[in-house]
């Protein structure tokens, strides 16, 4: 019996551990960090002479898509109380 009890809250502790953490401050800096990366590179882009068939055309679209997707992740974490 008292090896079983041992083992249920070995098991258990740090589940409960990390159920109880508080949510995290704020964005972490590796998403903040790309997100200025990509601002970065559309802003080469925009800057950066012809426009190479509609290809650079497509590619500052997808960064804007990326740069949006980033957002919304922040904003869903907030609403899910992973960052404040």
């Amino acid at each position: 019996m008292k090896i079983a009890t041992l083992l249920l809250a070995v098991l258990l502790f740090p589940a409960a551990t990390l159920l109880s953490q508080p949510p995290q401050k704020d964005v972490p800096a590796e998403l903040d960090s790309a997100r200025t990366a990509l601002k970065g590179a559309l802003n080469d882009l925009q800057h950066g002479g012809s426009d190479w068939g509609g290809h650079k055309a497509k590619a500052m679209e997808h960064i804007q898509q990326a740069v949006g997707e980033l957002n919304e992740a922040e904003k869903f974490a907030k609403q899910h109380n992973a960052i404040k």
